[in-house]
């Protein structure tokens, strides 16, 4: 049987927009407090690294830093790190979220009821999670030109901004393959803390790589967020070429090629095997 029409761009498009508004709105924007919190919940959480740091190397430029990264300046380093972080850590937790937020709202069955593949449904959720983190971007860039004095190559702003992007796409695996894990093991909050926990310890954010051990040196270059940190700080801070981050912005871009489709292909073996058991629809 052939469809009625064909579905135009538009039609394809339009469920990813909606969706991204619901969960915007609905999640976020009717509450004010929330939107308060985006901008200054970051801000709070690089303060105590920006008073240690001070209080350890006694001001705002440390040798031995730029002896490992070719970068003196503290704040400059701790912040865009933490940029970085914060928009992963957000994005993991939306996504990881994304079906089972909607049984804590009562909204599941008529989200899986509607007409639409999961994958434009997660899809939805990450743009909606791209909205949200530029709020953390924002923030964060306010706290460091008003009061931090970072020391930015400005003209690279777009390149970081590219890589912020490629991030976004590699995190999507991640976030299709948790929410997966989800449908079946209902323990979502020990979950996900633990895998925060995990990625703040190796995932460079406050301190070099060069000061972890070996092992965990290799497990953390092995993860996005290190490499999207490492090509971040070369290009807005040290000024480097966007080409000249290739073998970060590889990691990437084989994070997209390979996890986005495992992922997927992943959350819907667990799904089956959800409905399977029977706890699909259980919180």
């Amino acid at each position: 049987m052939q469809p009625i029409r064909e579905l135009s761009a538009k039609d394809q498009l339009m469920p990813i927009f909606r969706i991204a508004k619901y969960e915007l709105i609905v999640s976020n924007l009717r509450y004010p407090l929330r939107i308060v919190t985006r901008f200054i919940g970051p801000i709070l959480w690089i303060i105590p690294f920006l008073f240690f740091g001070k209080a350890v190397l006694g001001g705002t430029d440390s040798a031995t830093l730029y002896e490992l990264t070719g970068i003196a300046h503290m704040p400059t380093f701790i912040l865009v790190g933490t940029i970085i972080t914060s928009i992963s850590f957000n994005m993991l937790w939306l996504m990881s979220f994304a079906i089972r937020l909607e049984s804590y709202r009562g909204t599941f069955e008529s989200i899986y009821s509607c007409p639409i593949n999961k994958f434009t449904f997660f899809l939805g959720k990450l743009l909606a999670s791209v909205a949200w983190s530029s709020m953390y971007i924002v923030g964060l860039l306010l706290l460091g030109v008003l009061y931090l004095d970072v020391q930015f190559v400005w003209a690279r702003l777009p390149e970081m901004l590219l890589t912020i992007a490629f991030l976004f796409l590699a995190m999507y695996g991640f976030g299709l393959t948790i929410s997966g894990f989800l449908l079946v093991y209902k323990e979502s909050h020990t979950i996900i803390h633990f895998i925060d926990g995990l990625f703040s310890l190796v995932v460079p954010m406050a301190y070099p790589l060069a000061v972890l051990p070996t092992v965990l040196q290799k497990v953390s270059l092995a993860l996005p967020m290190t490499n999207a940190v490492i090509a971040s700080r070369n290009l807005i801070i040290l000024g480097e070429s966007f080409i000249g981050q290739w073998q970060y912005i590889g990691v990437l871009i084989i994070y997209i090629v390979i996890a986005i489709p495992l992922g997927y292909l992943f959350y819907k073996r667990m799904e089956k095997r959800a409905k399977r058991l029977g706890v699909l629809h259980k919180y």
